[in-house]
């Protein structure tokens, strides 16, 4: 299985918008004249923005083979259009982290990125190296770089915590945005479904609070007993799986992104740097000598399988920054008490 990453483009966006509300995207997991499912659900079509054209979707259990069409979707009356021509995906989105072009241009600058026939590197291969750093760096951090939809996670009510305009803190970390929020109570009873303009969220931290807004609905104080609660559990101070809440995880955009691409392309950087250091002057040779007519060279390396060659200097300059990094951004999501040593 891989991230795959969709996306569609509305070109005459307030056209469709004039009849349809969301995007739904179809799948074929048995190639371009198989049958397409629909992948998304009623909670993760995608509701069309004013002023946006460009719309992502990231099929987590995706394959480079599968094939995908969107069509166009009125939530409320039904209508659908046609479905799209078929189209693969755009791959594993940790290509979006950092793309092939940056990391030879801002972390292999001066790097001989030739085969020994004179050939270059394919892009297949940094495109692996890519992959594993994001990873790599995912699994150290403890948070997810690629975006990841999570549907349906579940919160326990306990009264202190709905007395502070609903605290909840999601089970991932950062969001990149909360869809829905929802109470259900004993039963799968939907009890509220929050307007979207009542969710407040720290992003990095996860931490959601819900504030109403104006109007009658709005009037409502959390803090009174069973505002939202019926009678039977209103005296209660803890009823489990209570709130369901619907995200994407990942991060999106801000500083700590650029981060984190610095961290990817550093990490990344290492095999190749390995490959081509140890192409230089041939696995194991340490010294080159070459006599031309009286005149001589010699040319002294680190090279040795596993060192990485002329480039260990480079290489270990990036594993030192990134040793560096890791622990503040550890503390930036997680906070100093979650603070480890790598």
């Amino acid at each position: 299985m891989a991230y795959i990453t969709l996306k569609v483009v509305v070109n005459n966006l307030a056209e469709v918008m004039a009849s349809f509300t969301h995007l739904k995207i179809y799948r074929s997991t048995t190639g371009v004249s198989g049958v397409f499912t629909e992948l998304t659900t009623p909670s993760t079509r995608i509701a069309l923005v004013t002023g946006t054209t460009v719309y992502s979707f990231t099929d987590s259990t995706g394959d480079a083979a599968y094939y995908y069409r969107s069509s166009y979707y009125h939530a409320t009356t039904l209508a659908e259009s046609g479905q799209s021509d078929p189209e693969q995906g755009e791959g594993d989105p940790a290509l979006d982290v950092l793309s092939v072009d940056e990391l030879k241009g801002n972390y292999l600058l001066g790097v001989d990125l030739t085969l020994e026939d004179g050939s270059d590197f394919p892009d297949s291969f940094y495109e692996h190296y890519i992959k594993v750093a994001v990873s790599q760096i995912e699994q150290r951090l403890d948070i997810p770089i690629r975006p990841q939809y999570i549907e349906d996670e579940r919160h326990d009510f306990i009264r202190e915590d709905y007395d502070k305009y609903i605290w909840l803190n999601t089970d991932v970390i950062p969001v990149i945005e909360i869809s829905q929020v929802r109470l259900v109570l004993p039963g799968e009873v939907v009890v509220q479904t929050f307007d979207p303009n009542w969710i407040h969220v720290n992003k990095a931290q996860g931490q959601i609070n819900i504030v109403p807004g104006a109007g009658s609905a709005g009037t409502i104080l959390l803090g009174a007993s069973g505002a939202w609660i019926p009678f039977i559990y209103g005296t209660n101070r803890f009823i489990p799986d209570a709130f369901r809440i619907n995200y994407t995880a990942g991060v999106s955009a801000g500083t700590t992104l650029y981060l984190l691409k610095d961290i990817v392309g550093k990490v990344a950087a290492q095999g190749p740097l390995q490959m081509a250091g140890e192409l230089l002057l041939g696995a194991g040779i340490a010294n080159s000598n070459v006599g031309i007519d009286g005149l001589s060279q010699s040319v002294s390396t680190l090279a040795s399988p596993g060192n990485g060659g002329a480039y260990i200097g480079r290489i270990k300059q990036y594993q030192e920054e990134v040793k560096d990094t890791i622990p503040e951004l550890i503390r930036y999501y997680h906070g100093a008490a979650k603070l480890r040593v790598v």
